[in-house]
């Protein structure tokens, strides 16, 4: 909702809109309004900085509609250079008053009428010029934009944590250490998950597996830890772990306590370092890549949906990417995630509703199943022989009321036979049986 308008204000003229929402703005995205070329983007006067902190400014070629829009107290989530759709995510509301120029989160939006103007006449009123825009996700927004949903992991070693900040600035989901083989149990996990839990967001707990620690051991420990058993898990599967039969094992145990485990740490240098085995069988992995120096905000350091930290191995997708160690999050160094895709989705691969077929699926099998028949056959499909019934029940009808009467939708009017003089099939035979005197036979003209 627009909370300052273009205009005089009692201490300046604005140049631009405000854009915020009831209960505060922090970290919300942020959308290109049209698509173009991205000109500027991070520290500005007024607008925030050290980088990514500050402002993107796009330039909109004539057949994208022409013009420039100005994003300003946001965190660039793009760069300069880059080509951006119409719709396209390109950063979040800064949360951070130091970083955002000093003020209270919100978006200040500017359009100017061809290439970038200081104040003046070339400066235009950016409602008319968004009334005809549509919402982001709409049916007409380009098919390929992706969403990223950001996340962190952590454990006790994060003591003190905010989540209420890392969640305005725009942390999604959870994931935190409940506990370790048999003998270590988190002190920081449950005030991390009641403030998870609290704030509506995705949480999942882990447990590190130690080989030298018996399974079942470990899950009676782990389960009882968490507390909730409708949170999802993950194994944490590393040095001291052992091999993929102790991960499968860990993995049953849980899962036979009645958590579904969701996840699974393996990271591609342990993977290989016991021999490269295959994984098939084990919930898809979380991996992990920290690039060169990778280190600041999420949504600005994160390397892309192409980056070989997606590529899965064992036989195992990658669901979630650990992309940097040192993702500044509520003023800490952390370790943050990646998902591609909308929490929601990211929420029911968490939680195996995505295992359900859709509709189109249950459609397929069902019009491909082969049923028994009396004789024990299934040379038939259900589509086909329900097409062979469909098609044999209209050629009945149309001999009982005529040419045409299989196609009429609703009640039935019998169009009659030429042949028998415009009747039915059923008319015809009582005007036969009145004509021969058969006791009960009736003239159908006669009873109208």
């Amino acid at each position: 909702m627009a909370t300052s308008g273009f205009g005089d204000r009692p201490e300046s003229f604005h140049w631009g809109v405000d854009f915020g929402r009831d209960g505060g703005s922090a970290g919300m995205p942020v959308y290109a309004a049209q698509a173009g070329n991205v000109i500027y983007a991070g520290p500005a006067v007024g607008f925030g900085g050290p980088d990514p902190a500050g402002w993107v400014v796009i330039d909109h070629p004539t057949e994208d509609g022409g013009g420039t829009t100005v994003y300003g107290h946001i965190v660039r989530e793009v760069a300069v250079g880059d080509r951006v759709a119409a719709g396209q995510r390109i950063g979040h509301i800064n949360p951070v008053s130091r970083t955002n120029g000093g003020v209270a989160p919100h978006l200040h939006f500017e359009v100017h009428r061809s290439t970038w103007a200081g104040p003046g006449p070339d400066r235009l009123d950016p409602m008319p010029w968004l009334t005809s825009a549509i919402e982001p996700g709409a049916e007409k927004m380009p098919a390929t934009m992706a969403h990223t949903t950001f996340g962190i992991d952590i454990s006790n070693h994060q003591e003190g944590l905010d989540l209420t900040q890392a969640f305005a600035e725009g942390c999604d989901f959870v994931i935190a250490k409940v506990s370790e083989g048999d003998y270590f149990r988190d002190a920081q996990w449950p005030s991390f998950r009641d403030a998870t839990l609290a704030a509506g967001k995705i949480l999942v707990g882990y447990h590190y597996v130690r080989g030298d620690c018996d399974i079942e051991a470990q899950a009676d420990s782990f389960v009882d830890h968490l507390g909730d058993r409708d949170i999802p898990a993950m194994i944490d599967f590393e040095a001291n772990s052992g091999g993929p039969g102790v991960a499968r094992a860990m993995v049953e145990a849980i899962q036979r306590r009645g958590v579904r485990v969701a996840l699974t740490y393996l990271p591609h240098w342990y993977w290989q370092q016991i021999g490269s085995p295959d994984l098939t069988g084990l919930p898809p992995l979380m991996s992990s890549s920290y690039g060169v120096d990778r280190a600041g905000v999420a949504s600005a350091i994160y390397p892309g949906s192409s980056d070989s930290g997606w590529e899965g191995y064992g036989g195992l997708d990658v669901a979630v990417f650990q992309f940097s160690e040192r993702g500044y999050v509520a003023n800490r160094d952390l370790d943050v995630d990646a998902f591609r895709g909308t929490p929601d989705q990211l929420r029911a691969l968490l939680t195996g509703d995505d295992d359900m077929p859709s509709k189109e699926e249950i459609a397929e099998a069902v019009w491909a199943h082969r049923p028994p028949k009396p004789s024990g056959k299934t040379d038939a499909t259900a589509g086909e022989m329900l097409a062979w019934d469909d098609q044999h029940d209209g050629h009945i009808l149309e001999q009982l009321a005529g040419p045409g009467s299989k196609d009429q939708r609703g009640a039935l009017t019998p169009v009659g036979w030429p042949q028998l003089g415009g009747r039915s099939l059923l008319d015809a035979v009582a005007v036969i049986g009145a004509k021969l005197g058969i006791d009960g036979f009736k003239d159908p003209a006669a009873l109208k």
